[in-house]
């Protein structure tokens, strides 16, 4: 995988986020924020960013109310969605502002100055902007939602919506599960090899396929057009300091925060 150029963490209080300093990401809005800062009790602990696995909702509250501030965002000014591992992408503008949209899996907007939020713990968060518009969109990528046609959906809507051709897409991916951590049975091979075909990147590894999901992502985003396609190359398993993983954690974990928004 294509190291970014430059991945750099930002700290402001005790919220910890990482964002993308490469042209044309320099000059967008946008960041990955870590678990760390927050108020959550273990196994959450200590920025989870969901009311949806089983945390005080009161805790979350703060952490959003923390981490909203630490980012220069208003809840108001925000849209956000419950993910569902599909393929349903929203084009959004100003009327959709504070808003959480069910059943989605990837947000686009025009509108300037929207921000656009997702949870995460191990599958890819995908940042799209095309900066001559400009538009920004954010799409949640695992395996189910890979095989899909999740990303086909956000370019279709860039391109027949605003106009935007793939090849003036630039994608940035943000930390996600690694080939190191992920191992997947015959389903999820079965289900990837119609859009990925023989380049799915699979190893063998302790008498298992891995499936090294990031890669999996940058192949396909290459394959439908996208050029500029930037990887921050963090395994959330590996990682877990900084970063919930739904796997390593098995299920009982938080979920940490993505977001973009339109210059």
């Amino acid at each position: 995988m294509t190291a970014p150029v430059c991945w750099e963490a930002v700290q402001r209080g005790a919220i910890v986020f990482y964002r993308f300093g490469d042209p044309p990401w320099s000059a967008i809005p946008h960041g990955f924020l870590t678990r760390k800062g927050g108020v959550s009790a273990p196994p959450f602990a200590s920025l989870n960013l969901s009311h949806s696995v089983g945390d005080d909702p009161a805790a979350v509250a703060e952490n959003l109310r923390r981490a909203f501030a630490a980012i220069g965002l208003r809840a108001e000014e925000v849209v956000t969605a419950w993910l569902i591992h599909g393929n349903r992408v929203a084009l959004v503008d100003a009327h959709h502002r504070g808003m959480i949209l069910e059943g989605v899996d990837g947000l686009i907007t025009a509108a300037r100055g929207l921000a656009l939020l997702m949870r995460f713990a191990d599958c890819i968060p995908v940042l799209l902007t095309d900066p001559a518009l400009p538009a920004v969109g954010i799409v949640h990528v695992g395996w189910r939602g890979l095989a899909a046609g999740v990303l086909e959906a956000a370019l279709e809507i860039f391109q027949r919506r605003l106009g935007c051709r793939p090849s003036a897409l630039h994608a940035a991916l943000g930390p996600g599960i690694g080939g190191c951590c992920y191992a997947v049975g015959p389903e999820v091979i079965e289900a990837l090899e119609p859009r990925i075909g023989k380049a799915l990147p699979l190893r063998r590894l302790n008498g298992a396929w891995h499936l090294d999901l990031p890669e999996a992502t940058r192949l396909h985003l290459r394959h439908l057009g996208v050029a500029s396609v930037i990887a921050a190359g963090v395994c959330t398993a590996c990682h877990l300091e900084d970063w919930y993983s739904h796997r390593a954690e098995h299920g009982r974990t938080g979920r940490f925060g993505a977001w973009i928004r339109n210059p």
